[in-house]
């Protein structure tokens, strides 16, 4: 299983400072301590989104993931 969330500070910091640091994160499990980071990916596979509004779902504070078998990151 792979999760796949969007780092929202990463966007504004990229339209604040000109920057273009990938937003999309990626990780195997929902306590991977070393997540991906990418800014386009292919999802392979079944997905499904999940949002928990009363606690985070990943160790980086995320309340909405897209859960996917696999993703090949593309770039």
């Amino acid at each position: 299983m792979k999760y796949v969330s969007i780092n929202s500070h990463v966007i504004r910091s990229n339209a604040v400072h000109g920057t273009d640091e990938p937003p999309i994160r990626v990780a195997c499990s929902r306590l991977d301590p070393k997540p991906t980071y990418a800014r386009e990916l292919k999802i392979v596979g079944p997905a499904r989104l999940v949002y928990d509004p009363r606690e985070r779902i990943m160790r980086c504070g995320a309340r909405l993931v897209l859960e996917c078998a696999d993703v090949e990151i593309t770039r």
